[in-house]
């Protein structure tokens, strides 16, 4: 609740008495009054302190002309009413122990360059740095503060961990999630190599195996902060381009680009309707691989006749109507390997959900790929509250995460990250070697 300083100085001093015969007005000497305004200033800077101590907020300073908006981990608000809306800037709360205040435009800074095109070396100024820098902490800071919130008890998917969480693996990121072997299923692996989801399982592989190494990989993130980005060429540049879901690329392509290699899509877009798996353009043409979860170290057997969402039978049409498409589905059993990777490089508890379709696609490239840019994965200073670039649903849970472990997946990423602050955090790129993998 907003705390005006007259409301709480007329709470806390005297109401002025009406004259009477006994009671003069008395009027205040001038320095009185000087020492009366101080006392009010004083007393109204510590309460409006201490109101902004225990307020949960984030603000983001878009314009002065676009509306207020509030949004919580799960769904966005509109104020409905312009006097219900605060008088300061868009008001976001991230959580209720949350206390996340800036202006974007305080962090943001540009750079000249030395050289010319994909070689140009940026220009960072002292200023530039150390806006980077105090940018860097906050959303650091943020996502360490979400990463050690307590996390909710869920029976949904039956996991099990028993490591001692301070108790971390030697060896890099990239070596312990490549050790979780992130795959998709094969036609010659049972129980496939007998049953009738078998003989729709493509017999080509997930890459070309004739140029499936040394080859340059942007994952490209759907995030809101993508747009008016310009990134699109940049993600043209690279020869295997991930997107995810229904994420468009027509009418986005100077922030997104055109070129799509590869879609990873959960089980719920290939199921549900609204997605239109089975018409729609952007589903053809493309590598696919979808996932469904199942249970932790649950058996295929049991997965296949119980899924989240059944989508093989949508996976089936597919092959069936588009003979020549390299549909995959990744096996469950690796996702909860990925999952169970990143716990072990993460000393604190995190969800017991599965991992974001990024993580997963992540785990598919990295054994393929001489290294790996994801883009608007960890936010940027375009960050703008926005869920994703192609519609207007204000969530900042898609940014910090509310369902899936994004915290600890964002700050993992962090740490195999070889790109530079102002890269990260100015251009929205992170950069993940994987080069070195034969040394794992």
């Amino acid at each position: 609740m907003r705390v005006h300083g007259i409301a709480y100085l007329q709470g806390h001093f005297p109401r002025r008495q009406k004259p009477t015969a006994t009671n003069r007005t008395v009027v205040p000497s001038a320095s009185c009054l000087w020492l009366l305004l101080f006392a009010a200033i004083f007393v109204a800077g510590g309460v409006a302190a201490d109101a902004l101590g225990k307020r949960n907020v984030f603000y983001v300073k878009l314009n002065t002309t676009e509306k207020t908006y509030k949004a919580s981990d799960e769904k966005p608000t509109l104020w409905s009413k312009e006097q219900d809306a605060p008088r300061i800037r868009p008001h976001f709360s991230l959580a209720k122990t949350s206390h996340f205040l800036f202006d974007l435009n305080r962090y943001r800074c540009e750079v000249a360059s030395a050289g010319n095109g994909t070689a140009a070396v940026p220009l960072v100024s002292a200023d530039c740095r150390n806006r980077t820098a105090l940018f860097r902490a906050k959303i650091i800071g943020e996502l360490s503060r979400r990463l050690k919130e307590p996390v909710p008890a869920s029976g949904q998917y039956q996991v099990r961990y028993s490591r001692p969480f301070q108790q971390r693996p030697l060896g890099t990121g990239q070596c312990r999630l490549r050790q979780a072997n992130v795959r998709v299923l094969s036609w010659k692996e049972p129980p496939f190599a007998w049953n009738e989801l078998g003989t729709y399982l493509p017999v080509t592989p997930l890459f070309d195996p004739d140029t499936a190494t040394n080859r340059s990989c942007v994952i490209v993130a759907s995030a809101g902060s993508l747009k008016r980005s310009r990134l699109g060429p940049f993600i043209d540049g690279h020869d295997i381009v991930m997107r995810f879901n229904h994420a468009p690329t027509e009418g986005f392509e100077a922030d997104v680009g055109a070129k799509t290699t590869i879609r990873v899509l959960n089980s719920q877009v290939v199921t549900k309707p609204e997605y239109r798996l089975l018409t729609a353009p952007l589903f053809r043409n493309v590598t696919i691989a979808a996932w469904d979860p199942g249970k932790f170290d649950q058996p295929l057997s049991e997965w296949l006749a119980n899924p989240d969402f059944n989508l093989f039978e949508n996976f089936k049409k597919f092959r069936s109507q588009y003979r020549d498409a390299n549909f995959h589905i990744i096996d469950p059993r690796s996702i909860w390997r990925a999952w169970t990777a990143l716990q072990d490089l993460t000393p604190f508890p995190i969800r017991q959900n599965p991992p974001t379709s990024g993580f997963i696609g992540l785990g598919l490239l990295l054994p393929v790929c001489r290294y790996i840019d994801i883009v608007e994965y960890i936010p940027s200073t375009r960050m703008n509250g926005l869920c994703h670039y192609y519609d207007e649903e204000l969530n900042l849970g898609c940014t910090f995460g509310a369902w899936h472990p994004l915290a600890a997946e964002k700050l993992l990423v962090f740490q195999m990250n070889a790109a530079s602050d102002y890269t990260v955090f100015q251009q929205g790129t992170v950069r993940i070697y994987s080069d070195t993998l034969d040394q794992c």
